[in-house]
């Protein structure tokens, strides 16, 4: 029993100090197993006595530390994301889009209305837009980790697309349901409303496609290892996390160079991202 209950510690999410007070005790149960044998070829039942109080109390330190260790937490597997150094051919589908299909540069941000991080990013996506113009264009994906608020405005910016007017409903999402902490019904209809939806399409869709569609995003964006937002994958390279904006230019440029060279060399600009980072990147996280 003692030897049961030392290997179930052992094999537990056990931390340093338990693991040294086990190779402790096993320490010692060598020691009084040769002593138990000694005294059971001499025969002395006032050592047997003595060594069976010392075997009790280790079998109640060994349960002590069972105990202990059954109180752990399991430790959390390690997540798995996409290689950095790899190229990814996240398609644009028909997901919204800001920005012209001839870009050399696309970002693929990877994001919902209720993540703080998105926010950030967001601005500075908007930066970037500015800055690097026609060169740069942006698409758009759904990707939900706070169920219980970013649905409904998830659904709503899919029923703005469906209307071409996610940009000014995602403006409006971020203004007045996420820096205003309100992220129901009402509000969100209020906000469809303010970005001049057409209401009863906007309804039909949120009834309608939108939910499955918003599923399906998530799906996609999880096929390629995305887990947190926000995530982005720029000309197939990802990056995660509200970086900054050097981080995101470093990358921009060195893709946009790449492209030029394409380009140079006969690809159509519109065909640019299609043949060369769809077509030509990974199809999903590697296994």
């Amino acid at each position: 029993a003692l030897a049961l209950g030392l290997v179930a510690c052992a094999h537990a999410q056990t931390d340093p100090a338990v693991l040294q007070r086990l190779s402790v005790i096993e320490q010692r149960l060598d020691a009084q197993q040769r002593a138990l044998d000694e005294a059971r070829h001499h025969d002395s039942d006032v050592e047997l006595s003595a060594l069976a109080a010392r075997l009790d109390a280790l079998r109640e330190e060994v349960a002590a530390l069972a105990e202990k260790q059954a109180h752990v937490p399991p430790a959390r597997p390690m997540r798995r994301e996409p290689d950095r150094a790899l190229t990814y051919g996240v398609p644009v589908g028909t997901s919204p889009t800001v920005g012209s299909p001839k870009a050399k540069v696309t970002i693929v941000m990877a994001g919902e209305f209720a993540c703080p991080y998105c926010r950030k990013s967001w601005d500075t996506i908007e930066d970037l837009r500015k800055k690097y113009g026609a060169d740069l264009r942006v698409v758009y994906k759904s990707f939900i980790v706070h169920p219980k608020v970013a649905t409904l405005a998830a659904q709503a910016a899919c029923a703005a697309t469906h209307q071409g007017k996610f940009h000014e409903m995602a403006q409006l999402l971020w203004t007045k349901a996420f820096d205003a902490r309100s992220f129901e019904q009402p509000n969100i209809d209020s906000i469809a409303k303010a970005a001049k939806l057409d209401m009863k399409r906007y309804r039909a869709d949120l009834a309608g496609s939108c939910p499955a569609e918003v599923v399906a995003e998530n799906a996609e964006m999880a096929k390629f290892g995305v887990a947190a937002t926000p995530s982005f994958f720029i000309n197939g390279r990802y990056m995660a996390g509200a970086m900054p904006i050097e981080e995101f230019e470093k990358l921009i440029d060195e893709e946009a160079a790449k492209a030029d060279t394409a380009i140079k060399g006969g690809v159509k600009p519109e065909k640019f991202y299609d043949t060369e980072i769809v077509g030509k990147g990974l199809q999903e996280l590697a296994p």
